[in-house]
């Protein structure tokens, strides 16, 4: 049984310098039998170590149920901070398109 089960989750490959260092999960929170965190509000998770199937993921003490649609994305590490925060990967990639075509984002 999963400890906590999320949606909207992203499968996020951490890069640095082109090589893959680890997978985190993020996601919106459904529930957390554990009562860590709040139905609704974002989840990062610390890294990830099995693919127990296509939608259970196991961390060091924990396992996910991912629900509905997921994405995979690829990041740089630089990116596990604000990730951490709350900025989902799609904001991240979003902000990174933004400085890219020289706006300054704050």
């Amino acid at each position: 049984m999963a400890d906590t089960i999320i949606e909207k989750w992203y499968l996020v490959d951490l890069q640095t310098e082109g090589n893959n260092i680890g997978q985190v999960l993020w996601g919106i929170v459904v529930d957390d039998r554990k009562g860590r965190w709040v139905s609704g509000n974002f989840v990062c998770t610390s890294p990830v170590v099995e693919r127990l199937d296509n939608r259970l993921y196991r961390t060091r003490n924990s396992e996910y149920l991912c629900q509905g649609e997921g994405q995979e994305v690829t990041l740089p590490a630089e990116a596990l901070i604000e990730l951490r925060t709350g900025y989902s990967p799609d904001e991240f990639l979003a902000r990174e398109s933004l400085r890219e075509s020289g706006f300054q984002v704050r």
